[in-house]
């Protein structure tokens, strides 16, 4: 199965979840992820809430298209947050400093995963009650954090042991 049909069904699946739905899964991921939470956590005093209650329903959003997907996520540490995060934002920094204007194909291209990274961007885009921010720092910001949540996820992947080579 591609990525693809799995996030959109993903996304179908969070979109359709009842109050008491939403609350159990985040509850789940509270307890799979306590570090990626505290981090969303952290951030609640830079985002509107309903900037910040979006990107808690990206993380969501992720965990679901991984379960639908079959991988299984490790519990992401603070080391990987801080790795992942050091990466991102270095990777963003270095798009600023070549003065590239932020466009939307400049950030997807740096992206640590351009497919998923431009699924997370939809679906919070359409979320967002006011859509992704017009303020240019905003709606940066909003995308490093969603960088960074898919690059965490990405990064706590269990990987089967393969046939070993003799």
């Amino acid at each position: 199965m591609s990525a693809a049909p799995t996030f959109e069904h993903a996304v179908h699946r969070v979109r359709s979840w009842t109050d008491e739905e939403y609350g159990l899964n985040l509850s789940a991921f509270m307890d799979e992820q306590p570090a990626l939470f505290g981090f969303l956590l952290n951030l609640s005093e830079e985002f509107e809430d309903d900037e910040h209650e979006q990107l808690v329903r990206s993380a969501l959003l992720l965990r679901e298209g991984f379960r639908l997907a079959a991988l299984k996520v490790n519990p992401i540490s603070n080391l990987i947050i801080e790795d992942v995060t050091t990466g991102v934002v270095e990777a963003f920094e270095k798009l600023e400093e070549k003065e590239v204007d932020l466009d939307l194909e400049a950030v997807v291209a740096v992206s640590r995963s351009p497919f998923v990274f431009e699924e997370v961007r939809n679906f919070l885009h359409q979320e967002l009650r006011k859509g992704i921010p017009e303020a240019q720092l905003q709606q940066h910001n909003l995308m490093i954090v969603v960088d960074i949540l898919i690059g965490c996820f990405e990064e706590a992947l269990e990987i089967p042991d393969g046939p070993k080579a003799s």
